[in-house]
């Protein structure tokens, strides 16, 4: 995994000269081994050591201790945030206030060995639709204790002149403002054209609602290159700074309340120099788990990965929540 911190002109070399295609052994054919569970709806009394907490809360806990400490979400409380104190709660990346930012860490190597299955509940609900919600993996020997930039990059890749998370090797934006998919901003620099987001998304101010988006490795300001997204080049609607586009997306990944807002979320990497990748929803509509983004991202996984989720707000405001983490590793 060198090849993340060997600066822009390494990256999008090795980005354009890379094959089309690479096998490997499909995740679903191999067993899979539990690496780490995390519920989410205790009071924290059972937080691991290595993970960190940059000013997300626990909606149970009770006791409030400070911004990097998994503790009460009392004095994180605008909007129709989930009760304090209540058990079972949810971890707690962001309330409904103005251009807030949180995230949730594990600072411990997982092993990969096969491929990775990583399974979670997410809310987004209460506000009027931002910034969204970001899982991401980075190389396990990375000393992870930031997460990337906030607002349209949602903790991930760079924004502007904020670098992006360190030893990043593929980020999932649940994206409802919809910046993440967008070549704006300075997501994506130094990205070759096969890896940069379609024409229309590469104006500023244009903007994919409500779409799902994997970015791929990066550091500090360079790389986190788009490698898909449900995205469409469909005009919906306009506004005042650009212009709003469509998503290939059954239904939407957030609501106006928390009863409505339950999404349960996989993400796959597969094995071999070019991992294939899958990302599912279930909407809880009755129809199961949904496809709704499939690809390859163009390096190698790492032997080991660390993990973090990460949420923002800006003018517009969501609340977001997890739940029910599980990270599994695929054997023979």
């Amino acid at each position: 995994m060198a090849i993340l911190g060997a600066g822009s002109m390494l990256l999008a070399a090795a980005l354009a000269a890379l094959p089309a295609t690479a096998g490997a052994q499909a995740p679903d054919e191999l067993t899979k081994k539990l690496l780490f569970s995390a519920p989410m709806t205790g009071n924290g009394d059972n937080v691991p050591a290595d993970a960190l907490s940059l000013d997300a809360c626990l909606t149970a806990a009770t006791e409030l201790v400070g911004p990097d400490s998994f503790d009460s979400c009392a004095d994180q409380a605008v909007g129709p945030v989930p009760e304090s104190g209540k058990s079972p709660g949810y971890l707690q990346l962001t309330d409904a206030s103005k251009f807030n930012t949180g995230a949730a860490i594990l600072n411990k190597a997982l092993p990969n060995k096969g491929g990775i299955e990583v399974t979670f509940a997410q809310y987004q609900y209460g506000g009027t639709g931002a910034d969204g919600i970001s899982f991401f993996l980075v190389d396990g020997g990375t000393d992870l204790t930031e997460a990337g930039a906030f607002g349209g990059s949602l903790g991930y890749a760079q924004h502007g002149d904020n670098p992006g998370v360190d030893g990043a090797y593929l980020g999932l934006g649940l994206d409802t403002w919809g910046n993440f998919s967008a070549d704006t901003e300075g997501r994506g620099t130094g990205c070759p054209a096969a890896y940069q987001a379609p024409a229309h998304l590469q104006v500023p101010f244009n903007r994919a609602p409500d779409n799902v988006a994997l970015r791929g490795p990066g550091e500090g300001t360079q790389g986190y290159c788009l490698l898909a997204t449900t995205a469409t080049d469909e005009k919906i609607g306009e506004y005042a700074n650009g212009d709003i586009y469509g998503t290939d997306f059954p239904e939407s990944l957030r609501s106006a309340t928390l009863d409505g807002a339950k999404r349960m979320v996989k993400l796959k990497v597969g094995d071999g120099q070019h991992p294939k990748v899958t990302v599912d929803i279930d909407f809880l509509d009755g129809e199961g788990w949904t496809r709704v983004l499939e690809t390859e991202v163009p390096f190698e996984a790492p032997d080991t990965f660390k993990i973090g989720f990460a949420a923002s707000t800006g003018a517009a405001t969501d609340v977001h929540l997890i739940r029910h983490l599980r990270v599994e590793t695929f054997v023979d």
